[in-house]
């Protein structure tokens, strides 16, 4: 066994190697299980050429330093896609807390590793737990209380990805996603792979895990996920002229997309977001630089995506527009060609709904807005456009297009089909939401009393992402003790509230 006590220049290129080694021989199976945060198959791709970029930067520096310097800066480069951006601020971090060393030792090593975490974390604006940033975490937690003085650059690594192969296999329960699909974080399972590849170089051990035939667990054959509602993944790197602080950059992305991430070091500006209008993005951000890397990646080419060239209907095409995979998956199941789940707080411009809709706007199309607002800019388009082959339903929110979906007949000509939608229109339709408090049945009798769904024959109940099982089980209990009432209970997932109360 190697037993170092500390790491120079040579040794860690060595590791370094072992690591990619690990990673490029289970690419494929990494593109496999990627589903979050877009199932586009190319987790293992974008991880590999990040990690690709800061192996052939390595020259042969005898310092830790020297040699950790010129990795970074390629994977920085490098950097592709969400997860390859997480993974390069992490090993960044390491390098700033050991920079200027000519060794590290297993102690010093372990102590750069929770600054690389909240570097990492730092970047990405909206963390989720379940990825490659908790296994970061939780893999260093469990690591650090076991390495003293005396532990050597060996039993580090055996130690670090023993546990990271821990928190990777409960990353299966820690996210709605990934248990619905029977599969790990594809990102999270890719720094383990890291790990454990330096940990077998140390070990001079030439085999490399090997994901496709290990107990892993693989992903269900039918796929559970809504189709993303932004459609370009964008990335650009950016040498700034304005000096301006993260926060500032960060402010300028909130409401442009999600998945965003951003880095400022130094006079170099980095940042990945999925969005609707990469081009009009870049063009602002123009003004505080010159681009060094450009790169925008439209998701509905993916093979992932294959499915919206495939309609459900003869003559026309459905979209609809709503809260919550769960809600986007009743939908589908009631007739919806591709149900866009709009992520919470999000409003979109008219420009970016016409870029979502190009693929259905050359045919007969049929779109449910969730609300007002999006209803007015989708008639907009209609009309700016002259698009006689666009109908936009007055669907103003989620109960009145289940309702509208549920009655309506798909077999048909597209005009019969409007006709039918405008008699359905004019349905009365009701819809309260509530939050769960602790008085919860007293929310429920204001919201939704019997005088209120006196006129209504049909309830229908969509749970929100966070609401309690024991608050379900009363509102089960509330509505199917009235006879009158067909009642039906949705696992909608919406972020907005605990429960929406619709009636018609």
């Amino acid at each position: 066994m190697n037993r170092e006590n500390s790491m120079d220049g040579a040794l860690l290129c060595k590791i370094l190697a072992g690591g990619f080694g690990n990673l490029a021989h289970n690419t494929e199976y990494l593109n496999e299980i990627n589903i979050f945060p877009v199932s586009d198959g190319d987790t293992g791709t974008n991880m590999k050429k990040t990690f690709e970029g800061g192996i052939a930067a390595l020259s042969a520096e005898p310092s830790f330093s020297g040699a950790f310097a010129a990795f970074v800066k390629g994977m920085l480069m490098s950097s592709r896609g969400h997860s390859g951006f997480i993974l390069s601020q992490f090993f960044s971090g390491i390098y700033e807390y050991t920079e200027g060393k000519d060794t590290v030792s297993a102690a010093g090593l372990s102590s750069a590793l929770p600054h690389a975490y909240q570097k990492a974390y730092e970047a990405v604006l909206k963390p989720v737990e379940g990825t490659m940033l908790t296994v970061m975490n939780e893999g260093i937690k469990r690591t650090l209380p076991r390495i003293n003085g005396e532990t050597s650059i060996t039993e580090l690594f055996d130690i670090l990805a023993g546990e990271m192969f821990v928190c990777v296999k409960e990353t299966l329960n820690q996210m709605d996603m990934l248990r619905d699909n029977n599969v790990l974080d594809s990102g999270a399972v890719g720094l383990y792979l890291i790990f454990d590849g330096m940990k077998r170089a140390l070990h001079g051990d030439v085999q490399h895990f090997d994901c496709g035939s290990s107990n892993l667990p693989e992903r269900r054959k039918v796929f559970v996920k809504g189709v993303s509602f932004f459609r370009y993944c964008t990335e650009f790197t950016l040498k700034t002229r304005d000096v301006r602080s993260k926060d500032y950059f960060v402010g300028l992305l909130t409401k442009r997309g999600d998945s965003i991430a951003v880095s400022a070091d130094d006079s170099d500006l980095k940042v990945h977001i999925h969005t609707n209008e990469p081009q009009d993005l870049m063009d602002e951000f123009s003004q505080y630089g010159d681009f060094i890397v450009k790169k925008v990646d439209d998701f509905f080419q993916t093979e992932e995506f294959e499915g919206l060239k495939h309609r459900k209907h003869t003559g026309f095409a459905i979209v609809a527009f709503t809260d919550g995979d769960g809600n986007a998956a009743t939908l589908e199941q009631l007739g919806a060609d591709v149900a866009f789940c709009v992520p919470c707080g999000h409003c979109p411009t008219e420009k970016g709904l016409k870029e979502l809709l190009d693929g259905f706007l050359k045919e007969n199309l049929i779109v449910f807005p969730d609300n007002k607002e999006t209803y007015k800019k989708l008639k907009n388009i209609q009309r700016s456009s002259n698009l006689k082959n666009l109908y936009v339903a007055d669907s103003e929110n989620l109960s009145k297009i289940f309702f509208m979906l549920s009655s309506l007949i798909l077999a048909g000509e597209f005009k019969d089909i409007i006709k039918s939608l405008e008699s359905l229109e004019k349905q009365q339709v009701f819809q309260t939401s509530i939050r769960a408090k602790d008085n919860f049945l007293e929310t429920l009798n204001a919201a939704a009393d019997e005088k209120t769904l006196e006129p209504y024959s049909t309830v229908v109940v969509f749970g929100g992402k966070d609401c309690k099982p024991e608050d379900i089980d009363a509102i089960r209990a509330y509505f199917e003790n009235n006879s009158a009432i067909e009642f039906t209970y949705l696992d909608g997932r919406q972020h907005d509230s605990d429960f929406i109360i619709g009636a018609c």
